[in-house]
């Protein structure tokens, strides 16, 4: 009997301890608020992706050019392989004609990458038998890693405990308010580049050049899971009348004078046109339709200033009014870096 008791103490202080360091430790979740939005919300049009389609496509102009209703759910280091699951839990009520997917190639990469805590561990936002599935097809062969401990145990973390205690008790944040992504991005310190105007949203407002990015080169390689996840986001469109086209956002000039977006647009149209899935590479986009230099952006990364995601987002609407839509692109990469100033 003193053995089982001191067992089932030490089984009830262990889940104590990841309780208390999970609600202290784990960043408040931002798809926590938008997936709401957009299953409670009147909309037929779904923006997904990671940080480029996060603050890169406004969803105010895609939803007034094009007379439909968009909303956005992208999010910064979303694995691919979590963007079918945020798609099936937002089309819950079968809602939706249009899925706008953004390829951020950093993420499709053979070594793409799998940091901890930023809404990765989908388990508490889905429904039905979409968390059982999401926890044997992602959270099983993962080792139970992002179940118990999304988050990691760094210095930077635990000074961060303040913000991720007020964020949590925020009553917008509680009650799945739109307005409580003011409360995320305070955490995640991005109120100060970026500001949040609804529909997930986020607008670049003050620049950040310091904030560079990581130089690597694609070779062409990419995670077979992230493919079958596509194939899987292509199926369920299909079978639901969902029109799925996929963008990429155009990156920051002096980037692409150093990496071979060439390349990644090769690969990407290849593929994708392989499938059946319009795809618009904004990288190639022409001068005269998309001008833009290193200060529309925030960063060397490439994310957008507010101005540049508007026009973006106009260019995207002519794209998809267009009976010609060609007429927006340059023909070649050498074409794009010809006109770069």
């Amino acid at each position: 009997m003193r053995t089982f008791k001191r067992i089932l103490g030490f089984i009830i202080i262990f889940v104590l301890s990841v309780a208390i360091l999970s609600f202290l430790l784990t960043p408040p979740s931002g798809i926590k608020i938008l997936l709401n939005q957009a299953k409670e919300g009147d909309y037929d049009v779904l923006i997904m992706g990671e940080s480029h389609a996060e603050c890169g496509y406004n969803p105010y102009i895609i939803s007034d050019g094009l007379g439909v209703s968009a909303v956005s759910v992208a999010r910064r280091i979303t694995p691919i392989n979590n963007l079918y699951y945020i798609l099936q839990e937002a089309n819950v009520d079968k809602k939706y004609k249009m899925v706008i997917l953004d390829i951020d190639p950093y993420y499709w990469r053979l070594d793409q990458t799998r940091d901890a805590g930023t809404d990765m561990n989908l388990m508490p936002r889905l429904t039905g038998t979409r968390a059982y599935h999401y926890f044997r097809e992602v959270i099983w062969p993962d080792r139970f890693i992002r179940l118990f401990c999304d988050y990691q145990l760094s210095v930077e973390n635990f000074e961060k405990i303040p913000n991720c205690i007020s964020a949590k008790f925020d009553k917008d944040y509680r009650e799945n308010n739109d307005a409580g992504m003011n409360a995320v991005n305070r955490y995640l310190k991005s109120d100060t580049a970026f500001r949040y105007e609804g529909r997930g949203f986020l607008r670049g407002v003050d620049r950040a050049p310091a904030l560079g990015w990581e130089n690597w080169e694609f070779d062409g390689r990419i995670e077979q899971e992230n493919i079958d996840s596509l194939d899987r986001i292509k199926q369920y469109c299909d079978e639901n009348g969902i029109k799925l086209v996929c963008v990429q956002s155009a990156l920051i000039p002096s980037r692409l004078k150093v990496q071979n977006m060439g390349d990644v647009h090769d690969y990407f149209d290849n593929m994708l046109g392989a499938r059946g899935i319009e795809f618009y590479d904004f990288n190639y986009g022409k001068w005269e339709y998309l001008y833009r230099t290193d200060l529309d952006y925030v960063d060397a990364d490439g994310h957008m200033m507010g101005d540049i995601a508007d026009r973006q987002s106009k260019l995207l609407v002519e794209v998809f009014k267009s009976d010609n839509p060609e007429q927006y692109f340059y023909n070649s990469y050498d074409e794009v870096l010809g006109n770069l100033e």
